[in-house]
């Protein structure tokens, strides 16, 4: 069953076109990296596919942002005023068993207790996966996923993608895992 299906997609803003996709069909537990240099359109791509955006031109179907649906990850992790629990209780929407779910897939939970202005880079977007995974969306779109993660925050974000779960996860990034299917933007 596919989670996106675009047809003649152009993304953009302000009705200039950054990038172009003639067909993609993501489906569900399908990993899809989005290749392509500085200024290609990833980004702008993601947001479109997570409803951020609206298309410039184009049919777009894909899940409405938000719980059980599309939920987008920055690659600066956006982390809230409190604790790393806190944040991710917010994409829990208050399901402790959620919450601690994923914050073991991110292997964050060591430092879940403290106050995110004390964390380091890698340990913010490791609370802000979290919160994501928290939401149990059916479409995960990351950006540079990888970027600021130690070797735990890698290794947990590597046995997600390799993870068989019915969630889609789609990834903008410089360079991808060869194990998964990617389009590359000029």
């Amino acid at each position: 069953m596919s989670v996106v299906a675009a047809r003649a997609l152009d993304v953009g803003y302000d009705g200039r076109i950054v990038a172009s996709v003639a067909e993609l069909i993501v489906d569900a537990g399908e990993r899809l990296a989005i290749a392509g240099p500085n200024g290609s359109g990833k980004t702008t791509l993601l947001k479109t596919l997570g409803g951020l955006l609206p298309p410039v031109a184009g049919a777009l179907t894909s899940p409405a942002p938000g719980v059980g649906g599309a939920v987008y990850v920055h690659p600066s992790p956006f982390v809230f005023t409190g604790t790393g629990l806190d944040n991710v209780m917010l994409g829990a929407h208050g399901r402790r068993d959620a919450a601690q779910a994923a914050l073991d897939t991110m292997r964050a939970a060591a430092f879940s207790a403290s106050d995110v202005r004390t964390l380091s880079h890698g340990q913010r977007q490791r609370i802000a996966l979290a919160r994501a995974l928290a939401a149990a969306p059916s479409l995960l779109l990351v950006d540079e996923p990888e970027t600021g993660l130690d070797t735990d925050g890698l290794a947990a974000w590597r046995a997600l993608v390799a993870s068989s779960t019915p969630m889609a996860i789609v990834i903008a990034t410089h360079g991808a895992d060869a194990a998964m299917r990617r389009i590359v933007l000029p």
